[in-house]
């Protein structure tokens, strides 16, 4: 598991994160940093500062005299955070796997079982980015990493959209089982192709799938 954020700033950050991966508040929705810290029974001030973090990870839009709002869905957007994330993550991937040991293996095993038993799809939507994130983790290079954190963000928008879509949405057991067990058996090659054809997978089934996700304007 993510550690917990240590300060009330990283607090209330984590809070409004959260609130908007879970689908507490929507896509497209405006956002008041008095009403929230009303609701949270927290300061204003902090928000405002989180406002200003989370939109530079393309959670939150900053819109010129018209506030804030939770970021818009469209095909078009995820197609541009999918192509990035095929070209970064199969690297810090790699680094990852490379400097992987049984304790990481275990901790890989351990968070696809977590997934794979899920009983909701927001836990699985969850489960799923702690699995990836831990498979991660070992990559030495903390700006990948914190590349690859934020476009992760942003693809869970979608998911958090596509739920009650149909089960053609949710996230396949055998391409993590195959993902999982081509990590602990240390077939780095293996598990960076099968990374790769699960992320151009989901771009699929968010661009051609239905759902409420808008289509982009030409």
């Amino acid at each position: 598991m993510t550690s917990a954020p240590s300060t009330r700033s990283e607090w209330v950050e984590d809070r409004l994160r959260q609130a908007i991966l879970r689908g507490e508040l929507e896509s497209g929705q405006r956002l008041s940093a008095n009403e929230l810290a009303q609701r949270w029974s927290i300061s204003a001030t902090p928000l405002r500062e989180a406002f200003q973090r989370l939109a530079g990870g393309g959670l939150i839009e900053m819109l010129p005299q018209r506030g804030v709002r939770v970021s818009d869905l469209s095909v078009e957007t995820a197609a541009q955070i999918y192509e990035i994330r095929i070209l970064l993550e199969p690297l810090a991937l790699r680094q990852s796997l490379e400097r992987s040991d049984d304790d990481h293996r275990d901790k890989i095993s351990a968070t696809c079982a977590s997934f794979l038993s899920a009983e909701s799809q927001i836990e699985q939507i969850e489960a799923h980015a702690e699995f990836h994130r831990v498979l991660l983790e070992r990559c030495p290079s903390p700006w990948l990493l914190r590349f690859v954190s934020q476009l992760a963000d942003g693809s869970r928008l979608y998911q958090v959209a596509s739920i009650g879509v149909g089960k053609e949405r949710r996230h396949t057991e055998s391409e993590h089982e195959g993902i999982r067990d081509s990590a602990i058996s240390c077939d780095i090659e293996g598990c960076v192709n099968l990374q790769r054809q699960h992320l151009r997978r989901t771009l699929r089934l968010i661009a051609f799938g239905s759902g409420p996700i808008e289509e982009a304007s030409e």
